[in-house]
């Protein structure tokens, strides 16, 4: 063997048992799920996808809202922890760092599509204002 195989083997040792400590100690200061973690998910998920929830998102306070109203149920989205709130209940949820970054990927995608929806169909009003315009103003001309 010569020295920079030795060398680079040795190298890649110490990377690996690095790698395996911090994956340790990492796993360690995650916190544990608690058991409504998945309902909670499942629940927010469910009435972020369904059309006739309204998203809300607050850019100062960085909070974001969730109001079904068939269901009368509405959701506050702040700091990993999840309000769940009706007329006869409340429920406060804490999320792992994990879940909750997911959670406003999910929240965050699904108001960018209505975004791009609603935007889309206010070009195609303008289109069609525009073009009326250019007739009216051709029609004046005479």
């Amino acid at each position: 063997m010569n020295t920079n195989n030795l060398k680079h083997k040795t190298i890649r040792f110490f990377q690996r048992v690095g790698l395996k400590v911090l994956r340790a100690s990492n796993q360690s200061n995650e916190p544990k799920h608690s058991e409504f973690e998945s309902e909670c998910l499942a629940i927010c998920k469910n009435l972020i996808h369904k059309e006739k929830s309204k998203l809300l998102i607050s850019p100062i306070s960085g909070k974001r809202y969730i109001k079904s109203e068939g269901n009368q149920i509405f959701i506050i989205m702040d700091n990993g922890k999840i309000t769940i709130v009706n007329h006869h209940y409340s429920y406060n949820i804490d999320l792992t760092y994990k879940a909750y970054d997911r959670l406003l990927k999910v929240f965050d995608n699904e108001v960018e599509i209505r975004r791009q929806v609603m935007e889309d169909e206010i070009r195609s009003n303008v289109k069609h204002s525009l073009s009326n315009i250019y007739k009216n103003i051709s029609n004046d001309k005479v």
